[in-house]
């Protein structure tokens, strides 16, 4: 009776260890860059300063990690178009071709599934190949971390220095694990906006949603 009772002791001992805390496990949260809108532009002038230039040649990245680094987006946190700081040729944002071509934007609105990305696990390189509807990036979000969301486009220029053109990024939480099962990032977002106003330079809103 004895030893049985001490089998029952350890096997209860066993199943309630087993079982993780809150802080240990891991919620998935997806990041969905929808799109890049201008609503000013201005590149200096063009000719012989007799217009304004009101067209970009774009490169940029978007991303998001949490407190903990890369490791949680699979050590791949950004997706970038085009090649950081270069422009061997120019592309519509959406042609299907020139992946690492700078982009040419205007004033509207420019879809990221219709851009060629690739993932990085650094702002201004890429680890992987280009493609297009590439614009989610997963996460692995445990209870009291807190996770960030960012852009970073800038204008290329021939004769002087690159312009930042939509630069910005928001922070949520931390949250509990309560919080992170009942999704509440998903409503603080709709509060969240990524925007950088004109001085100057365009100026642009990124939308974005969370899931």
């Amino acid at each position: 009776m004895a030893a049985s009772a001490a089998a029952v002791a350890i096997t209860a001992s066993s199943l309630l260890s087993a079982q993780p805390a809150a802080a240990d496990t891991a919620y998935l949260v997806n990041v969905t860059f929808d799109n890049v809108k201008f609503t000013m532009v201005y590149d200096g002038c063009s000719g012989l300063c007799l217009d304004s230039d009101t067209w970009l040649e774009v490169y940029g990245t978007v991303g998001a990690d949490t407190t903990a680094g890369a490791v949680s987006a699979g050590g791949l946190p950004y997706r970038e178009f085009c090649k950081w700081g270069q422009n061997p040729c120019e592309a519509a944002w959406d042609a299907s071709y020139g992946t690492t071509c700078t982009k040419q934007v205007s004033l509207g609105t420019h879809d990221f599934t219709k851009v060629f990305l690739c993932a990085g696990s650094y702002y201004q390189t890429c680890s992987t190949g280009y493609t297009k509807s590439n614009n989610t990036i997963p996460m692995q979000i445990h209870a009291g971390e807190q996770f960030k969301v960012t852009v970073a486009m800038q204008d290329y220029d021939s004769w002087s220095a690159n312009d930042n053109v939509c630069n910005g990024y928001v922070w949520f939480g931390p949250y509990t694990a309560a919080e992170l099962l009942a999704k509440k990032y998903v409503t603080d977002s709709q509060t969240k906006k990524m925007s950088t106003g004109y001085n100057g330079n365009p100026e642009c809103w990124v939308a974005y949603h969370l899931s």
